[in-house]
């Protein structure tokens, strides 16, 4: 299969909202950023306006996997029958299904219907007009991906782990008792079993209730959360695959995965880059994009296509590790060496603006911000290396980006 360097993603924060700012990373990081979910174009249209969004489009940065939604409905025997399957009726089983909306079915919308009625919604929270809407519609279709829910079902593939991989999945759920839940059962002489006991419906046989002095009842909200996770990241490989997507997983889905040893896992957990520009900004101290912020795409693809960011995704995607001490001492000399320019002898004394991020800062007892730090920065600290794009030039948009709130 060809997996291209494309990020298969949603791009909802933890409050639902659309996450500007990780958008803005995917484009940097990333060949493609396809749209897992058309209902966040609306946001996308707010913050990029509909000239960004259709210079995106233009560019082969941005598109839109259409089509009805599809989950992994999960059930256990205190909320039995979701959908065709049979009621639970014992601890430690555990069902899930894959369920999607069929476009071709009688009823309901056709991807492109879909796709017309959540553009559409754009009105609501920005103004615009219809024959924008239009032009960014028909400028989606015809790299517009669809994937065909029929395709989804997942299965066959956790039945075939198990009758090749059980151990491993047995594993994984033992891991994450012993690392999120910090029970000792590693040192325990534990019995663990899975087998399917009626099409996607599972029983875990184990002797951990009697190990761990706890009851079935216990044993199976332990297990309950592991067992969902692992089954569940069947359900985004399949979509991912079906796109030619390399990234998108969750960070608990890319820990599942990282586990197997097959070619195609290894390329999903490692062509991820997010994890580690999310370590260098936070090791930085760099500000972020805020709930809200709108988006200069013109002045983000000249970013993303200059020198400095092509060395820098170059970079990110085959460094294996990121030494955190050697990044600090790094930073860190640059600062001292800003600091060194601007003649301030006491560096504790200098503070980095949390309103402006790196693009200001004061001199300890002079209340004077010095202005220009571009200047200095380009003039006085060249030759920062990858990480520099980070330090300078991301950091400069993202405080452009701040201040046109």
């Amino acid at each position: 299969m060809n997996v291209s360097r494309t990020i298969y993603c949603g791009f909802k924060s933890s409050t639902n909202e659309f996450d500007v700012g990780r958008f803005v990373e995917a484009v940097l990081l990333f060949d493609t950023v396809l749209l897992s979910d058309p209902s966040v174009l609306p946001e996308l249209i707010r913050a990029a306006g509909s000239e960004g969004v259709l210079r995106l489009l233009e560019n082969g940065l941005l598109g839109v996997v259409g089509g009805g939604p599809s989950a992994q409905g999960t059930y256990d025997f205190k909320s039995p029958g979701f959908f065709s399957n049979r009621p639970l009726d014992r601890p430690l089983r555990y069902g899930f299904e894959t369920i999607f909306v069929d476009p071709g079915k009688s009823g309901n919308p056709s991807a492109e219907e879909r796709l017309e009625r959540e553009i559409k919604k754009a009105k609501e929270i920005v103004s615009i007009n219809d024959k924008d809407l239009s032009r960014i519609h028909e400028a989606i279709l015809p790299s517009m991906k669809v994937i065909d829910g029929r395709s989804l079902k997942t299965g066959d593939d956790f039945q075939a782990d198990l009758n090749s991989k059980h151990d491993f999945i047995v594993g994984l759920l033992v891991d994450y008792l012993s690392r999120e839940l910090q029970l000792p059962v590693h040192g325990l002489n534990w019995r663990v079993n899975i087998e399917e006991v009626s099409e996607d419906i599972y029983h875990i046989d184990s002797n951990l209730d009697d190990l761990l002095k706890i009851n079935q009842l216990e044993l199976h909200e332990l297990f309950k959360k592991p067992f969902f996770e692992i089954t569940g990241t069947n359900l985004p490989l399949h979509r991912m695959r079906a796109v030619n997507a390399a990234a998108g997983l969750t960070e608990t889905q890319t820990y599942i995965i990282s586990k197997r040893v097959d070619f195609l896992s290894r390329v999903h957990a490692e062509s991820d880059t997010r994890p580690k520009f999310t370590k260098i900004l936070e090791i930085a101290d760099v500000p972020t994009l805020a709930p809200g912020s709108t988006l200069n795409v013109d002045e983000l693809i000249k970013l993303r296509e200059s020198d400095v960011a092509r060395a820098f995704r170059d970079w990110i995607q085959h460094s294996q590790t990121l030494d955190e001490s050697d990044i600090r001492v790094l930073i860190g000399g640059w600062r001292k060496k800003l600091g060194e320019m601007l003649k301030f002898e006491n560096m504790r004394g200098i503070r980095w603006l949390t309103s402006t991020g790196i693009g200001a800062i004061i001199g300890p007892g002079t209340g004077v911000i010095v202005s220009g730090l571009d200047y200095f920065l380009d003039k006085f600290l060249s030759g920062m290396g990858p990480i520099g794009f980070v330090v300078v030039d991301y950091s400069k948009y993202i405080q452009q980006q701040n201040r046109k709130k």
